[in-house]
């Protein structure tokens, strides 16, 4: 792809798939949201603006012996951001003539700590969006289901809570599997058996909502979300793939760039549940 600018860099193919190789085990540990979003793309590097389709939260189809078409799906249609996400590196030019005269590979190390940044911001678009380009994330769109909790020192706590968000979900017209993304702090307490079970809460808590539970550092230690997850509530649309790029040669050292363009969309917002506890 010529936008990354890879035939200018000084370094071969063997070092570029060594470098791609790097960012992306970096991400696939990294990254939560793609964990249970469904991706929607890639659409191109070029691509700046997204359509969202918004439609109510549950509808009846129509039901007729004709199978007439006067009823179609009401449609929100709305036009959102895609930003670039990114982070630079620097490959020092001792290090690639190092390299060049041992015969050995590069260390990438400064790559993949861009790699993790560009997915901690990856993330931070999905739970929090971006409020200076309109951008909804998870725990901040409006039209989210939000109840309050008491907390989750108590065993069974979480449990019960996410309970009373699959309950809301289900009302809504939603149906299993959900996703659980809790803060790091509540995950960990979580990891206690449950009464009597021998189960630990956290596994209750699989079983009740039928996907998967996850820890964010993104997510305060004051929330967790159950989403319902699929293409007609919530995706991730990719302009441009987490990659590496060539930026620029100067004083004699080489700029690299790890690089993205996504924008989540939010379809329906009441396919969302937030449990916040206040204070």
């Amino acid at each position: 792809m010529e936008v990354l600018n890879h035939k200018e860099a000084p370094i071969n193919e063997q070092e570029w798939e060594a470098l791609n190789q790097t960012v992306t085990q970096v991400a696939r540990r990294q990254l939560v949201g793609r964990r249970f979003l469904p991706l929607f793309g890639p659409m191109g590097p070029g691509v700046q603006i997204v359509q969202v389709d918004r439609t109510a939260s549950w509808d009846l189809g129509q039901v007729t012996m004709q199978g007439d078409m006067d009823d179609a799906v009401a449609v929100d249609r709305v036009y959102q951001r895609v930003p670039v996400l990114s982070k630079d590196f620097v490959l020092d030019w001792r290090d690639l003539e190092q390299a060049r005269a041992a015969g050995g590979g590069l260390d990438w190390s400064q790559a993949a700590a861009a790699a993790s940044f560009v997915a901690l911001a990856e993330d931070h678009v999905i739970f929090h969006g971006i409020a200076d380009q309109n951008l909804d994330g998870l725990l901040t769109v409006e039209g989210r289901h939000i109840l309050s909790s008491e907390g989750w020192e108590e065993p069974g706590s979480g449990f019960v809570d996410a309970s009373r968000a699959v309950s809301h979900l289900t009302s809504a017209g939603f149906m299993p599997p959900f996703t659980v993304i809790a803060g790091v702090t509540i995950y960990a307490l979580w990891h206690r058996l449950y009464g009597n079970s021998g189960v630990l809460e956290v596994g209750q808590i699989e079983r009740l909502v039928g996907g998967g539970v996850f820890p964010s550092a993104l997510v305060p230690n004051n929330t967790f979300v159950v989403v319902a997850p699929g293409p007609e509530n919530i995706d991730l649309a990719v302009g441009l793939d987490l990659s590496a790029a060539f930026v620029e040669s100067t004083k004699m050292n080489h700029i690299f760039r790890v690089l993205e363009t996504v924008s989540l969309r939010i379809k329906r917002t009441s396919a969302i549940c937030q449990i916040w506890q206040q204070g």
